[in-house]
């Protein structure tokens, strides 16, 4: 086989899979890409609704603009246009108090000072607090005690007001890493704050799909690998991954079927619980790279999508502040929904193990509750239907000293390549890190065929004022 075209399987078609898939393809290689379920797209996928034939996303799944590898994805499946950017964040308290946090023409990390001042939920001593807070994220250097210290031990530590953490600080981080905050290490809780709001003006932005996740991930993917001749199986699962036992080197996978697929190198994009199951015991115990995967903990999320008959007066997104339901996003105004009077809200709990012993049915009653009290115009409307999504294993929880478990791409066996929002990235559980996973799995793989290849996108440049207060970190210099 011509060393341009060598064969490769990769297992998983979540986003870690898309993109290590997409890019090996570019760069020449016969790709093999197998997914289990009907859409690609893995946690950030939909499915089809029984009812309507319509495509509902499994749960709601939103980026920012300092993603800049999961931007470079869509951007070369060509669905980058179907992302939209709210430039405001639009937050809501249980007293009725709806702040927004937007951009100015001030530099980073100010550009969002002006709309911070004026939040309605905070108080002035909450506000200097959190104003200190960032400083020190920006400034401190780098240092290994970030990686064990939980950024809940950080905020108490730096004088945080319950009503600062309770209404700025666990929104925001909760959300974006999917745990809660003693579980959350400074590390990763740092990474999402200074990239997000810190270093860059455009960075927090806040980007929604205006078209269902299937839509984004699983006919531009297979498009896109035929084009390369590629091969795209759904509803196809991998039993185990075939080895040689003497050279150490995988040989392809089996399936579930028993069909057997010979690969030249493969990729597995799988979550690490999945990764584990479909290695020999004989690989798994020889090797500490794939002992440390198994102690990686999860965390849940939880969804609830909503159908009512009427207009219901709700922005694009909005947090909402001191209840269990943290997001409520206006799916009907998300996908531009022309001429419509019904209205389709999809809501989102994080971390949501307090959720995972009570009923569909318990779920909906309390979701609607924070609906109505949130949004006034629901009085009155009839619920046509609903569907709750439970994901217990959603993400990695970035536990203080996760990091020493995450392994890289470049496993010890020589064609045998790991990707995954799991796996070192350097970002908390995303589709951000999924991304890089994917290209950085590809670009280790082509330095092994012999054909590297820079893939990893560049992080947002920081603006000047962020990148002098950055650089005194790096120096390892205190201001």
């Amino acid at each position: 086989m011509n060393n341009l075209n060598r064969r490769v399987v990769v297992i998983g078609g979540g986003v870690a899979g898309i993109t290590a898939a997409i890019a090996l393809a570019d760069a020449g290689m016969l790709v093999e890409l197998i997914e289990k379920r009907p859409f690609l797209g893995g946690r950030a996928s939909s499915s089809l609704d029984k009812h309507t034939h319509e495509l509902v996303d499994e749960c709601q799944h939103g980026t920012m603009h300092c993603c800049t590898n999961l931007s470079q994805l869509l951007d070369r499946l060509g669905v980058l246009d179907k992302i939209d950017y709210h430039r405001t964040i639009e937050f809501l308290d249980s007293e009725g108090n709806r702040s927004a946090i937007h951009g100015s023409r001030l530099p980073a990390p100010l550009h969002t000072a002006p709309s911070f001042l004026r939040f309605k939920s905070l108080g002035i001593r909450d506000k200097i607090g959190i104003a200190r807070a960032m400083l020190l994220m920006l400034i401190s250097p780098s240092s290994a005690e970030f990686e064990s210290l939980s950024i809940d031990d950080w905020f108490k530590r730096t004088g945080q007001t319950e009503r600062a953490i309770k209404r700025f600080w666990r929104p925001i981080l909760v959300s974006a890493c999917n745990e809660e905050l003693h579980r959350i290490s400074c590390y990763h809780g740092f990474k999402i704050l200074r990239d997000g709001f810190l270093l860059n003006s455009e960075g927090y932005q806040f980007g929604v799909p205006s078209v269902p996740l299937g839509a984004l991930y699983t006919e531009p993917t297979i498009t896109a690998l035929q084009q390369n001749s590629g091969v795209v199986r759904t509803k196809t699962t991998v039993e185990s991954i075939q080895f040689d036992d003497e050279d150490r080197r995988v040989l392809g996978v089996i399936l579930v079927n028993g069909e057997q697929i010979p690969a030249d190198y493969i990729v597995c994009a799988l979550q690490s619980d999945l990764l584990w199951k479909i290695l020999p015991e004989s690989i798994r115990e020889s090797y500490a790279y794939f002992k440390m995967v198994e102690h990686i903990e999860f965390s849940p999320i939880c969804g609830v999508h909503l159908w009512f008959d009427r207009a219901v007066d709700c922005p694009p997104a909005l947090a909402l502040l001191d209840c269990q339901t943290e997001w409520v996003f206006n799916k009907t105004k998300n996908f531009k929904t022309a001429n419509v009077t019904s209205t389709y809200l999809s809501t989102v709990v994080s971390a949501s193990r307090m959720l995972s012993s009570r009923t569909k049915e318990e779920i909906l009653e309390e979701t609607i509750r924070d609906l109505q009290a949130a949004l006034p115009s629901m009085k009155g409307a009839t619920l046509l239907r609903w569907q709750v999504v439970r994901w217990p294993k959603a993400t990695f929880s970035p536990i203080p000293g996760v990091e020493g478990m995450r392994p890289v791409q470049k496993s010890p066996i020589k064609n045998l390549y790991i990707a995954g929002e799991w796996t070192q990235t350097g970002w908390p559980s995303t589709m951000e890190s999924a991304a890089r996973s994917g290209y950085l799995a590809a670009e280790a793989l082509l330095i092994d065929k012999g054909s590297p290849k820079k893939l990893l996108a560049a992080d947002s440049k920081p603006g000047r004022l962020a990148h002098l207060l950055d650089g005194h970190r790096r120096l390892g210099k205190h201001v």
